[in-house]
């Protein structure tokens, strides 16, 4: 009998002991169960148990577990990895092991943790389902018993307008006790698990809030701009009064720096106090604010209302409500795994948790591939290690950012290999919005690309470190909310050089609101080092702003309506010269941490070995080549800046003729920006732009 046979005839005599799906089966190397017939097997299907579709919280015994039982939960056979290798029955000698889910809700109150032991290094893993949405591990935990309200307290507080549609549910009634906590969150605060989060058939909903959309502006600052207390025109003060939970968002004093804090009082006056401390940058006068978790305010369908202390939840339904349909987060992370080779994770949905969906630490050869990441409460994943990452992932309706990639080394060099490829991001900033990207990639050697990065409030991709590639991404409606920010942002490292950035598709990055404070990429605060070419920018303000940089190379992009094409500054000679010129500061300091004028710095960055000997803050050394420019404006360079670039080879809009005519407004798609043969900018050397949409699924 051949192996194929003896899987077969394993599996269907297994299958007929066994209940149906959703189940588990583990993919490993029985050869005892080979050697009774004088056969060699690589792999033997057996199914196991879900644990009545529930990955169960009670810890396992590695050294218990049988591998050939027909009846382990998830969690069990995940601890046979804390072990040896040879202390898990049943399993002989494992050449690789497979997990596979089948369809169903795998609901977690706690994470999954994989941390295997040494013997397992060099064996690989996988972690399968049945394909995404069919298989589904969740945070949460579903809400049912909704009723009418009948409390004349809590009806007095509803809307008029509210009262014959808003629903209340008791939590500890479903099994939820743990509401979490109601931290401050925003601009310089570490990412901790959000509170419990409200969803209606797998969509967020929104927490009551004033103004139902957008935000309103602060009108006074009675205690000055470093006090807590301040007045917003307009707003129903006195019948918030009696809101125990209220909490405030604010860009406070600056338009790139989002902070959430709880209200402590308001006063009769209307004057409204926040929790001590105050915002970081104080608050100023004009600056945008929202409320949230207002009861008061419950006034449409889709919103809802947490009652901390009564344990209940208010929601108005967008649809009559059936049991099933609301679901309430419970868990923090899905699963956290760590100091894991040869690991994929594939073919699974991961949704609705209060932290990250996945932590990943330490890992090499580690893949999560065609999962969707949605509905968490921060990121959808924070990984570190070596030759990892993520493809064909779908990330949308995240809290607090998308995927956090980091490795390689920025002080030898020593390339990563992390990836972000064919993979699309949605909605991923919608509880904490600045410095909270699609993509954040840190470290040396890493790529992100053929990614799709769309509708976010401030960066689609931020990214520190050295000799990162990022090519081929579409990415558009991004920075709709946040000042002084671009779709891809780096800033303040003179250490950071490298980069590539080639070949991407931008359109349609910023907001009517704030044309001038929005970027294509934005090399902030003296970054350099980098390379831009080949890219397409279409109505992006400011498409490239080199903000005092150095090192920079800028060709064969072309810009349609963007204004300017190209901007640079010289903040290093002028009201950033201290900050360039101080030993102990942000940019020289990490100069010599890296031993910036030894190998491999000197040898890969030779003209970094001169920075502080050739005109500290100075933006030398920045070629501007064969650029084309149709429509808006070409440059804006500053008196300073101007003798030190090099521009070489400008073409205009007489000079690009493209393949498809219609307006320049018209066009959305990278097609529409095709350029025709004949153009005269391709008789003078322009390369045309070459972005790659087509993700290759293999």
């Amino acid at each position: 009998m051949s192996c194929a046979e003896i899987r077969r005839a394993s599996f269907a005599a297994a299958l007929k002991r066994s209940n149906p799906l959703p189940s588990w089966l583990v993919r490993t190397s029985l050869c005892a169960a080979a050697s009774l017939i004088g056969s060699q097997c690589l792999a033997v299907d057996v199914p196991l148990a879900a644990a009545n579709s529930n990955a169960t919280n009670s810890a396992a015994d590695a050294g218990s577990v049988d591998l050939s039982a027909s009846n382990l939960s998830l969690r069990q056979a995940l601890a046979v990895l804390a072990a040896p290798k040879a202390q898990a029955k049943g399993a002989g000698s494992i050449d690789s092991l497979n997990l596979v889910l089948g369809a169903g809700v795998y609901r977690l109150s706690d994470a999954l943790k994989i941390q295997p032991d040494p013997s397992w290094k060099d064996t690989p893993i996988t972690i399968t389902g049945a394909g995404v949405g069919k298989t589904v591990i969740s945070g949460s935990r579903p809400v049912n018993g909704f009723a009418p309200v009948s409390d004349p307290a809590i009806l007095a507080r509803l809307p008029a307008s509210a009262r014959g549609h808003v629903l209340v549910a008791d939590l500890a009634r479903n099994g939820i006790t743990d509401l979490g906590d109601q931290p401050r969150h925003g601009f310089g605060i570490a990412v901790t698990p959000a509170p419990l989060e409200l969803f209606y058939r797998d969509q967020p909903m929104t927490s009551a809030r004033w103004p139902s959309t957008g935000f309103a502006t602060i009108a006074q600052l009675p205690d000055g701009e470093n006090g807590r207390t301040f007045t917003v025109k307009g707003a129903p003060t006195e019948a918030w009064r009696q809101e125990p939970q209220l909490e405030a968002t604010g860009y406070w004093a600056r338009d790139w720096a989002d902070i959430t804090l709880p209200v402590e009082s308001i006063d009769a006056s209307g004057q409204i106090t926040l929790q001590a401390p105050a915002p970081q940058f104080g608050m100023k006068v004009g600056q945008r604010v929202f409320f949230d978790n207002v009861l008061a305010e419950l006034n449409q369908p889709g919103l809802w209302y947490l009652d901390r202390a009564a344990g209940r939840v208010y929601f108005w339904p967008p649809a009559p409500l059936h049991d099933g349909e609301v679901e309430a987060s419970v868990a923090n992370a899905l699963m956290v795994i760590t100091n894991v080779s040869h690991l994929r994770i594939r073919q699974l949905t991961l949704t609705a948790g209060r932290g990250n969906a996945l932590e990943i630490r330490g890992g090499h050869d580690v893949v999560v591939e065609h999962v969707a990441i949605r509905n968490m409460g921060d990121r959808a994943a924070f990984m570190t290690g070596t030759n990892s990452g993520f493809r064909f992932v779908t990330v949308e309706n995240t809290g607090e950012g998308g995927l956090a990639v980091f490795g390689g080394s920025p002080v030898s060099l020593a390339p990563g290999g992390m990836f972000v490829e064919d993979s699309e991001f949605d909605h991923y900033a919608r509880r904490s919005r600045s410095y909270r990207p699609a993509i954040n990639i840190a470290g040396a050697g890493d790529r992100v690309v053929r990614n799709h990065i769309h509708d976010g409030p401030h960066a689609g991709i931020i990214f520190g470190g050295n000799n990162h590639l990022i090519a081929d991404n579409e990415i558009d409606h991004v920075a709709q909310e946040s000042g002084d920010t671009g779709a891809i942002y780096a800033g303040r490292d003179w250490t950071a050089r490298g980069t590539v950035i080639e070949n991407n598709f931008f359109h349609d990055i910023g907001s009517a609101a704030q044309p001038s404070a929005t970027m294509g990429i934005y090399l902030d605060d003296e970054f350099g080092g980098t390379t831009i070419r080949r890219n397409v920018f279409a109505r992006v303000n400011q498409a490239v702003f080199i903000g005092g940089g150095s090192d920079i190379l800028v060709e064969d992009n072309l810009f349609v309506d963007c204004t300017p094409a190209v901007y640079i500054d010289s903040r290093g000679l002028s009201w950033q010269k201290v900050m360039a010129q101080d030993p102990q500061g942000v940019l020289q300091k990490p100069l010599q941490a890296v031993h910036f004028d030894q190998p491999p710095y000197s040898t890969q960055y030779p003209t970094l070995t001169t920075i502080l000997s050739d005109r500290p803050g100075a933006p030398k050394n920045i070629i501007l080549r064969r650029n084309a420019v149709v429509g808006g404006r070409a440059t804006m360079i500053d008196a300073r800046a101007l003798p030190l670039i090099q521009n070489v080879a400008m073409f205009g809009s007489a000079d690009v003729v493209f393949a498809h005519s219609m307006s320049d407004a018209a066009r959305t798609r990278f097609s529409d920006f095709q350029v025709s043969p004949t153009s005269p900018a391709l008789q003078q050397g322009f390369k045309v732009p070459g972005f790659d949409p087509h993700r290759n699924d293999n």
